[in-house]
């Protein structure tokens, strides 16, 4: 088949516990979905923290666009009786600096010398191969304040520390790589968000549709054993 004339198909599963964020649309529509995700996820919480959610969601969309995002979800849950954050983005973009057939290697050693601290690994998925990154970041809370005062998350030294792990996987379009990103600011709740993690990219897949249009993503509702899975997490 002549893959520069078929549409690639990205279906992945999403978890239930996770509110779609809007990342496509115009200026208007942005908004207006923005406010209705942060009015259903912060149901219980008042207007002024909604706001501060909203607008931090908001400062994020810019960026995301522009790295090729073309999901994005969030959840709020309560884990053990306390609230607990995360959030999953896919992105597609363009596969430079090595042919599909070397793309995973070159990808290793390119992850690891950027991201030296980081853990960096090939991992086999029904999808195919992928290249893996755990990571932590930390970003400075200047005056001591985040959007996420509806979560109980630590700072050190007024640093927030994100755990982060991604999967980078080539697409069979040859010219185009799919990555998808979990990060969580709550430390204690990683075991928990790294297994559903392992779920969202083992059930990725792709295939090729014969009509002349441009990739375009996809996405199916999570299967009925993983909802349980999720359930039970979650309480």
């Amino acid at each position: 088949m002549d893959h520069t004339a078929t549409r690639l198909q990205i279906r992945f599963v999403v978890p239930p516990a996770f509110h779609e964020i809007p990342v496509l649309g115009t200026d208007d529509q942005v908004a207006e979905e923005l406010w209705e995700l942060v009015c259903e996820v912060l149901a219980s919480h008042p207007d002024e923290l909604r706001v501060r959610w909203a607008v931090a969601l908001a400062e994020l969309i810019p960026s995301m666009a522009e790295a090729g995002v073309i999901h994005a979800g969030m959840c709020l849950v309560d884990v053990d009786g306390r609230p607990s954050t995360a959030t999953i983005t896919a992105s597609v973009c363009p596969l430079v600096g090595t042919d599909y057939p070397n793309a995973v290697d070159f990808l290793l050693t390119r992850l690891a010398r950027a991201r030296p601290e980081a853990e960096v690994t090939a991992i086999e998925l029904p999808a195919g191969r992928a290249a893996a990154v755990i990571d932590a970041v930390a970003t400075r809370v200047d005056d001591g304040a985040t959007p996420l005062d509806a979560v109980a998350v630590p700072l050190v030294d007024g640093v927030l520390t994100t755990s982060v792990v991604q999967v980078h996987l080539p697409l069979p379009n040859e010219s185009q790589l799919l990555m998808l990103e979990l990060s969580t600011p709550c430390a204690e709740d990683w075991e928990l968000y790294s297994e559903l993690f392992a779920d969202v990219v083992r059930s990725i897949h792709l295939e090729f549709a014969d009509l002349p249009t441009l990739s375009e993503p996809l996405y199916d509702t999570v299967d009925e054993d993983v909802a349980e899975r999720v359930k039970a997490a979650f309480g």
